[in-house]
């Protein structure tokens, strides 16, 4: 199969975005209803190249070593090292250094299972079987045993991490200008255990963004570049790849979740409607630490995209809008809320049952508001009246004389504030049927004092909600970044810190080191 020319040079670099549910929450959780997950500029990367033989055993044709590094983080607690090797009829995955690093079941997982993928590849397309094709999977690893190995280094833009520590040492305020100052791919002083996390969805992001380098680098799947399009388009290779980092992250977690977060991994932003659970049950038993060399294959079957039954809708944000974050700390551990919603769902049906209808006609007016202002962008004065709403705000650009166009533009732009809030009162209204703070007071009231700031559309909790993450969505002007920043930062009652991600249509694609800012730096690190 043919490579793209990162991977051809023997080094590729593969980047997921990260992800909002921007509405959906709880209910993507079933495919009766669906979600609008946005992708985020923010990204995760996994870079691939080849172990000299000098920085490692011998190469040989029966053992291949694989480092795999998480590069902001210190080296001690953040290298895994394995040993893949070919022993009595099976490929074998052992970690070297657990003394030394610790076990990390995600990076684990994605490795085993993702060469087993690979070995099954081979067998299909090659006609190779049993120890042959783990052979030549082996020689892909080590180059026909020039190398030793392969050496994998991930790295997240640094909103995927919260960088108050980082700010604080650097006596710099909470301001989005004071993170634009910060390196890219900031170093961290703890191991990511340690480390306080924004909700970007790292884990999903981590797990694609490896699955996606290494099928890649192996020549298994080709991955869209960079340079082609800011948008992935859904074909049968990344289709492979969502499914197989679906089911990898849910073996990591230990259920199956609703894949939101691996889906906007790879497709970026879409309306979202889950697959059936049920396609993953056969393999969602505990792993064995080998790939059998001589067995029917198990995971092709069952990962063939062409029998996942998920729908990924078009759908973006209109141009002259902006989805803006904040990473809150109310001194508060959000508790997985997922659980208690679910119980109290079972345990009174005929009542969540109306309030999921209700919150999901919310969602989709939402949905359908802003997919016919996106239809807009062509008309007259589209940019002029947006960046009118910017400076005197919504409301106040109204004006019965204006054209019919501006005043189309103008009600679809005001409609959008009131299903915003028709959603969160939902929200609210769940919390307070099911105990669970899905939309805390703290949170509501920081919410609506930033939704009466000119030129803000509406707000509201991401995804499961709770105390740790807030979004906006407003016109995308200077002036109502800084009203906003500046309500932000002088916060009393929760400390809130924005994030610089924005929304990002595009999905998983292969990156050229040079253009990615602080990139080639941050992987040479020591």
């Amino acid at each position: 199969m043919a490579q793209s020319s990162m991977s051809s040079s023997k080094h590729t670099v593969v980047s997921s975005p990260g992800k909002v549910l921007l509405a959906g929450g709880y209910l993507v959780l079933e495919r009766a209803f669906s979600g609008l997950v946005v992708a985020t500029s923010s990204r995760f990367y996994s870079s691939a190249t080849h172990l000299p033989s000098t920085s490692a055993a011998p190469a040989s044709s029966t053992e291949a070593r694989i480092s795999v590094r998480a590069g902001q983080f210190p080296r001690k607690q953040s290298e895994w090292i394995y040993k893949l090797s070919i022993t009595d009829g099976a490929m074998h995955l052992d970690q070297m250094n657990e003394a030394q690093a610790g076990s990390n079941k995600f990076i684990y997982l994605t490795l085993l299972q993702t060469m087993a993928v690979a070995y099954e590849k081979i067998v299909a397309e090659e006609g190779q079987g049993g120890e042959e094709a783990a052979k030549e999977l082996l020689d892909r690893i080590t180059q026909g045993g020039k190398t030793a190995g392969l050496d994998i280094v991930v790295l997240a833009d640094n909103d995927f991490y919260s960088q108050r520590e980082q700010l604080s040492a650097l006596s710099l305020p909470t301001h989005i200008n004071s993170l634009s100052s910060l390196e890219p791919f900031t170093p961290l002083p703890r191991p990511i255990a340690q480390t306080n996390k924004t909700g970007l969805g790292s884990s999903a992001a981590l797990v694609t963004s490896l699955v996606a380098s290494l099928l890649s680098h192996l020549g298994i799947v080709t991955i869209p570049s960079s340079h082609l399009s800011d948008q992935s388009t859904s074909t049968s290779d990344l289709g492979l790849v969502h499914s197989v980092a679906q089911f990898i992250h849910c073996l990591a977690q230990g259920k199956v979740g609703s894949g939101f977060d691996v889906s906007s991994a790879v497709f970026g932003t879409h309306i979202y409607t889950r697959f059936s659970p049920s396609i993953l049950t056969p393999l969602m038993h505990d792993p064995a630490d080998h790939i059998p060399l001589n067995a029917q294959p198990t995971l092709l079957p069952i990962l063939d995209p062409s029998k996942w039954d998920q729908r990924n809708s078009s759908f973006r944000l209109p141009r002259g809008l902006r989805l803006i974050l904040a990473d809150v700390d109310a001194g508060t551990d959000t508790p997985s809320f997922v659980g208690k919603v679910l119980k109290w769902r079972k345990e009174n049906p005929e009542v969540s049952d109306e309030l999921w209808r209700g919150l999901d006609t919310a969602n989709m007016q939402l949905e359908r508001l802003l997919s016919e202002l996106a239809g807009k962008e062509g008309e007259r004065d589209y940019s002029g009246t947006i960046s009118r709403m910017a400076e005197r705000g919504i409301e106040g650009v109204s004006n019965p004389t204006l054209q019919p166009h501006k005043q189309r533009l103008l009600l679809h732009t005001q409609l959008t504030s009131p299903r915003t809030q028709a959603i969160r009162g939902f929200q609210r209204k769940m919390s307070e049927l099911s105990g669970v703070p899905i939309e805390p007071p703290e949170q509501t009231r920081l919410i609506d004092a930033c939704s009466e700031l000119p030129g803000v559309i509406g707000g509201g909790v991401p995804g499961a909600g709770g105390f740790d993450a807030l979004f906006l969505l407003i016109i995308d002007d200077p002036s109502v970044i800084a009203r906003v920043d500046g309500l932000w930062s002088s916060w009393k009652e929760m400390s809130v810190c924005p994030l610089l991600a924005r929304q990002s249509d595009g999905g998983l694609r292969v990156e050229n080191v040079g253009e990615v800012a602080g990139l080639r730096a941050a992987l040479t690190r020591s």
